[in-house]
């Protein structure tokens, strides 16, 4: 029985994700999404209660995938960091940037609904908020540096915004674009180069040769 209910869970699932795709999270019809899995409407509700419920379950793995990687960005995730470990610090951040690639395009179709079909669900702020999370977490780690003379410049919290956005976005351009994976790898290798060259030079920093 435990089978049989996951089965119609899992069917549900799918013609959800079909249907929002077609039609947004506005548009979708919770009759199509049940007619499209071949269930009624009243076996539908017993599994989810209403479109949110059903937009949540598709995407909710990834929001938290996605926060857990933001998160690395905390003075917490650096008090080991010292001058003579910066190389080794470009290094996990580039490993951590082709570690999200990889789960981006695993999941392309879960960050498509939430970038491009979310608005009226409770995840339509996705990006805003992913942006303003990571902007928090890096004025807080380039503060830390700062105190613990790692860094030689204060930054202004707008040019944080300004960077930190500059990298959230640079990923949600890979779905607004539909970029292919090795187009996206170039692209977002640019945007890491870029950052981590305008980062330094802002926070005072000598350059480093990375590995």
């Amino acid at each position: 029985m435990a089978d049989s209910s996951q089965e119609t869970k899992n069917r549900l699932l799918e013609s959800a994700k079909k249907e929002f795709l077609e039609n947004g999270f506005t548009g979708a019809s919770l009759r199509t999404i049940a007619a499209n899995a071949g269930v009624t409407t009243g076996a539908m509700y017993r599994h989810f209660k209403d479109k949110d419920a059903f937009f949540c379950a598709l995407v909710d793995d990834a929001i938290n995938f996605t926060k857990k990687n933001v998160m690395l960005a905390t003075p917490d995730n650096h008090t080991n960091l010292t001058y003579s470990k910066l190389s080794e610090h470009i290094d996990f951040e580039k490993k951590t940037s082709e570690n999200f690639l990889n789960y981006m395009y695993e999941h392309f179709d879960v960050f498509t609904l939430l970038l491009t079909k979310s608005a009226g669900s409770t995840h339509e702020h996705f990006q805003e908020d992913i942006c303003d999370l990571y902007t928090r977490n890096c004025e807080g780690t380039f503060t830390w540096m700062y105190e613990k003379k790692i860094a030689t410049k204060k930054v202004s919290p707008m040019t944080i915004h300004f960077m930190a956005s500059t990298i959230i976005n640079a990923y949600c351009d890979i779905i607004f674009h539909n970029m292919t994976k090795e187009e996206a790898v170039e692209y977002i290798g640019n945007i890491m180069d870029f950052s981590e060259a305008g980062c330094m030079y802002l926070l005072g920093i000598q350059s480093v040769d990375a590995k």
